[in-house]
């Protein structure tokens, strides 16, 4: 089963169960964003040059923002042989950093707190062993429940 969201994937390869948070490029929305950016900017000011300045300073910094995320990504694995879940961080698909989170895995030790972030509700994902693993920030409450769906119905150990 593949599920794909606008910033997490779930996977399954074999007996591995991979949740991902790699923001995929998407090259509309950095081609689109500059020139929304622009042509707001030229129709409220009505000069050229400031909304050519304001759409090429849009354009670098979202590009940025989004090579990066892109770049700069963590995985969980959760393997259903061995019951093993590890949070791997990668950059440029290069392992960068493995933390082994349980040698026993046990959905039922994933939990959610909620965070109030720019006035909207979302939710840290962490699981619970003699310390807490932050995982990921969900964005809403559907992406949550579909995680917890996932982690309960598909992943049998």
């Amino acid at each position: 089963m593949n599920k794909k969201e606008d910033y997490f994937r779930i996977l399954k390869n074999g007996n591995t169960h991979i949740l991902s948070d790699r923001i995929p490029l998407n090259w509309k929305e950095i081609i689109f964003v500059p020139l929304s950016t622009f042509f707001v900017t030229f129709l409220s000011f009505g000069h050229l040059l400031i909304g050519i300045l304001i759409g090429l300073l849009t354009a670098i910094g979202y590009t940025l923002y989004r090579f990066g995320a892109w770049i700069y990504y963590s995985e969980i694995q959760i393997d259903e042989k061995s019951g093993k879940m590890i949070l791997i961080k990668k950059i440029f698909e290069r392992t960068q950093k493995i933390d082994l989170i349980t040698d026993k895995f046990d959905p039922n030790r994933f939990e959610f707190s909620v965070l109030n972030r720019s006035g909207k509700n979302k939710f840290l994902m962490f699981y619970r062993t003699h310390k807490n693993f932050d995982l990921l920030i969900l964005k809403n409450e559907f992406d949550k429940n579909t995680i917890e769906d996932y982690i309960n119905k598909e992943i049998r150990i």
